[in-house]
């Protein structure tokens, strides 16, 4: 007891109990932060969210440099098919979205993006896309796929649906 005393007390050689509580406590900030960090790249097609307005407009900056060329840069669509209408080829949802993105669809000409891109690149990208579902294009390519609604969404009228079926026609 008289070593501890002298030590930690009188000698002023080794740290105090709050100053141990204390570094102990940044090492786990540090280690939180550093798990953080790497833990935004821990997204897949079964754990993305839709992201903030940041995520959006970095997810936005990623489709106008590579996404552009193929469906519009208002997404309108091309040689890839309308993303701001209901209909999907491959599902409209988030987690659909993620997965056409990182694994392409090769047989209709889109390649897989997981080595270009992050999976929080892909995130950003996916919310992107997802925002531009309303939007009116410049000049929108015809519809393409099913009629995609999330969950709680009524469908549209029936007389709507007469209408497009008809002038597909």
């Amino acid at each position: 007891a008289v070593v501890y005393l002298w030590y930690y007390h009188a000698g002023g050689n080794g740290p105090s109990s709050r100053e141990e509580y204390l570094a102990e406590v940044q090492k786990g900030e540090e280690a939180k932060a550093a798990y953080l960090a790497k833990a935004a790249n821990n997204v897949d097609e079964n754990t993305v969210t839709l992201l903030d307005a940041g995520g959006v407009a970095a997810g936005q900056a990623i489709f106008e440099m590579s996404c552009a060329a193929c469906h519009a840069k208002d997404g309108g669509g091309g040689v890839g098919p309308n993303l701001t209408d209901d209909y999907w080829l491959h599902g409209g949802g988030l987690k659909d979205i993620f997965k056409s993105i990182k694994y392409g669809w090769p047989d209709k000409g889109m390649k897989s993006w997981k080595d270009d891109f992050s999976p929080n690149q892909i995130a950003q990208l996916s919310s992107y896309i997802k925002s531009l579902k309303g939007k009116t294009p410049a000049a929108p390519k015809d519809k393409q796929g099913e009629l995609y609604m999330e969950e709680g969404e009524s469908a549209p009228p029936a007389d709507t649906v007469t209408k497009e079926a008809t002038a597909a026609l």
